[in-house]
């Protein structure tokens, strides 16, 4: 394989006598991971979605959110957490080499999350963009009950109305996505392309799996950047922990930004993107965009004595 910089490298197979099912079987792992993404896809978008739409129905609303919730919990668990261990166990024998774990230091932690913070704004702002973008009439009246929905979707189940379902919906939100989704896209499906490409090339696509994966093309290319944000984390911490954190971060401030109607008071909400100035939009973007990667080359730059520490032979 290749290191971050694309210097080819030895790549490190199971010890002697602890051959994964895929090199027992000389499978290829750009067929196994195809394989996985769309046994994974089925099941979670496609079994999930149909038996939660026979169920509980399409639209969400306060008299069944719970049960939306519930599913939404056991889908991830049942149709993305056991089948990511499964095809790990056939990928490798040993799971800290698909699942690399270790605990990142206060400073480069501290530099992921301002990070995560600009990268937000960035992305709040770019959609404010997006909203501007003229669209054929005959085609916004296809598009925009559709967002709608999916919009009114999102909001009901990130609203909580009392601290105890606040905490259930930070669980399934926050918790439980940023581990299950982590192990898959950071674990599973970046650890098999690092088999093929270079390290930084796997964050990359990896990241841009993770946005499609989600369903939601009004949302496409800031899920994307998300997920190469995390991609980029994992790679530079040689920690999925590291992605697990900033990916519960994100979520929960979410979670925290609508229990509290703070989403009401931001400079420029989305309800107010239309009003705002574009020369005022792009000096947003401008200065968000000026902030990130001030402060995510600082991380890049701490992160540069572990990631070579990381490439150095046992």
């Amino acid at each position: 394989m290749t290191d971050n910089y694309g210097v080819q490298t030895e790549h490190q197979s199971d010890p002697a006598g602890e051959e994964s099912f895929l090199e027992r079987h000389n499978i290829p792992p750009a067929f196994f991971l195809l394989g996985c993404l769309f046994l994974i896809f089925v099941m979670y978008q496609l079994v999930g979605g149909t038996i939660t739409y026979l169920i509980v129905g399409s639209k969400v609303t306060r008299d069944n959110v719970l049960l939306h919730r519930l599913f939404t919990l056991g889908g991830q668990l049942l149709f993305i957490f056991i089948p990511t261990i499964a095809f790990a166990y056939l990928m490798s024998v040993r799971l800290e080499k698909v699942f690399p774990w270790r605990l990142p230091k206060w400073g480069e932690t501290l530099f992921a999350v301002l990070s995560l913070l600009f990268l937000q704004q960035i992305f709040q702002t770019y959609m404010m963009l997006q909203e501007r973008i003229p669209i054929p009439e005959e085609l916004n009246k296809l598009l925009a009950p559709l967002k709608e929905l999916m919009d009114q979707t999102v909001r009901v189940l990130v609203t909580a109305e009392s601290f105890p379902e606040l905490a259930f919906v930070v669980l399934v939100v926050a918790i439980v996505p940023a581990v299950v989704e982590e192990l898959m896209f950071r674990g599973l499906i970046q650890s098999g392309l690092e088999r093929m490409v270079t390290p930084v090339r796997a964050a990359v696509i990896s990241g841009l799996i993770f946005g499609a994966f989600h369903f939601n093309p009004f949302a496409l290319l800031p899920l994307m950047g998300l997920g190469i944000f995390f991609g980029i984390l994992r790679m530079r911490s040689n920690s999925i922990l590291m992605a697990m954190t900033m990916h519960f971060l994100n979520n929960v401030l979410a979670v925290i930004i609508t229990y509290f109607r703070m989403d009401e008071a931001l400079v420029i909400s989305g309800g107010k993107a239309a009003e705002a100035p574009l020369p005022a939009v792009l000096g947003q973007l401008g200065l968000f965009l000026g902030l990130f990667l001030v402060v995510f080359s600082n991380y890049w730059r701490l992160t540069a004595r572990t990631d070579s520490i990381s490439q150095d032979p046992e």
